[in-house]
């Protein structure tokens, strides 16, 4: 190199060598610290609610009768993560947890069979439901839309023939009510259960191998597929996932009402959805994982109690859960693109 490039090659300035990277400004670090955003839009929320329903909503019994009567939906949608973190949708799980929930009502009123039977019957009928759904996806190779909405209307026919459309409340046992009654530390043994369901989803998909292989076949299954992991398998065994947490549920509605009455899985096709998406997009970074989901929960169980307190319509409150839908499955993917 000559003496003459050497003059016109630019000095280093002391900004560069003794400054250093610069640091990201404590405010561009608060505004994307996503799991701050969202505890701050659960406070707002809580606020709101408290500043209009001051003497009713910010309650411990209020909290509680939320957390509870929540059990259904928050089971629901841990299921509905599985499915969506492997890149699939199932549209059959409402009707399964109705079909369910026939299965063990009528084992009880019509053949005297116990509590456990009947439950344990409920949530193999869900994991059948999602063998079908996942042998369908999996190697007949059918469109999850097309193969769970087909699932699920022979589900619906299979519960309308069984209970010819009549509600079904003779002969329940005492002890199938005490799921959803009987107290352990202040909760019923059912919301119990399904908080013991957040601890072992977050388990499996964070820290098992088991969970890794959702992930990459979510994100690619070609390469799964080519490192000698079995992709059909792992989306089968997303779908009896569901299943059986759609059985449980179907025990759930059920225990809960001491009863089956026809179409008891109407109005729970959406919200699990708006639950998962919204927390992927404000939590999860539009990463689908049940700790992101447990937050969507929250925030729908809240929003949803506020409304139903200020004595909002049925239909307001389902089109505010569409729309949250549809803002959530946005927001989610613009983040899976960044």
């Amino acid at each position: 190199m000559s003496t003459e490039s050497l003059s016109k090659t630019p000095a280093p300035t002391s900004s560069t060598t003794e400054a250093g990277p610069e640091r990201t400004p404590a405010w561009r670090r608060a505004v994307t610290n996503r799991p701050a955003i969202a505890v701050l839009f659960l406070v707002l929320l809580v606020g709101y609610f408290h500043l209009r329903l001051p003497e009713t909503y910010l309650t411990s019994e209020n909290l509680k009768s939320v957390l509870v009567q929540q059990s259904v939906l928050l089971v629901l949608a841990l299921g509905v993560t599985f499915v969506l973190v492997i890149g699939e949708f199932d549209l059959s799980f409402a009707s399964t947890l109705a079909l369910a929930g026939a299965v063990s009502i009528l084992l009880m009123s019509d053949h005297g069979q116990s509590p456990w039977v009947a439950a344990g019957a409920a949530i193999l009928v869900g994991a059948g439901v999602g063998v079908v759904n996942g042998i369908a996806v999996a190697w007949g190779r059918a469109p999850a839309f097309i193969a769970t909405l087909a699932a699920g209307s022979a589900a619906t026919g299979l519960e309308q023939l069984m209970t010819d459309n009549n509600t079904i409340a003779e002969n329940i046992p005492i002890g199938y009510l005490d799921l959803t009654l009987t107290e352990r530390f202040g909760l019923p043994v059912s919301t119990w259960i399904a908080l013991a369901l957040v601890l072992l989803s977050i388990f499996l998909v964070s820290y098992t191998t088991f969970g890794r292989k959702l992930r990459a076949t979510g994100l690619n299954p070609t390469a799964v597929s080519l490192a000698g992991i079995s992709v059909s398998q792992v989306r089968l065994a997303a779908f009896v996932a569901l299943g059986l947490v759609a059985g449980l549920a179907g025990v759930y509605v059920t225990s809960q009402g001491g009863s089956y009455f026809p179409n008891s899985g109407a109005g729970l096709l959406l919200p699990p959805y708006s639950a998962v998406f919204l927390g992927a997009a404000i939590v999860g970074r539009g990463r689908f994982g049940p700790g992101a989901t447990l937050f969507g929960v929250a925030f729908i169980a809240l929003l949803e109690r506020g409304l139903t307190m200020m004595d909002q319509k049925a239909a307001v409150i389902q089109l505010i859960e569409g729309a949250v839908l549809l803002a959530a499955v946005v927001l989610a993917r613009q983040e899976r693109k960044q």
